[in-house]
């Protein structure tokens, strides 16, 4: 018993066809990961960004809050305006609806 083989011949367009969709293949592969990783780059940038900001933000609200305290604003509405405390507390004062409209006519 005799077995032939015979040999395949691959032809020249076939490979070069296999060839190229192998190679678009992997040089997408390879852009994929330089854009993810590019991406990944600038998404720490941005982090590190919004560290900061809120960093900055935060020393701005505690020098507003030591700013606002009233310890810091007398000297500053005394001595630059003029302004003084009054002494005893002000008055409440209550108005009825009719005493306005009895004013209107």
């Amino acid at each position: 018993m005799r077995t032939n083989k015979k040999k395949r011949k691959i032809s020249l367009f076939n490979f070069l066809v296999v060839l190229f969709v192998s190679a678009g293949v992997i040089v997408f592969f390879v852009y994929n990961i330089i854009v993810v990783n590019s991406l990944a780059v600038e998404n720490n940038n941005i982090k590190t960004d919004i560290t900061k900001v809120t960093s900055v933000n935060n020393n701005l609200q505690t020098e507003i809050e030591r700013l606002s305290n009233i310890d810091n604003i007398k000297p500053v509405a005394a001595g630059k305006l003029d302004l003084k405390f009054p002494a005893a507390k002000p008055k409440k004062l209550t108005i009825n609806k009719s005493e306005i409209e009895n004013l209107e006519k």
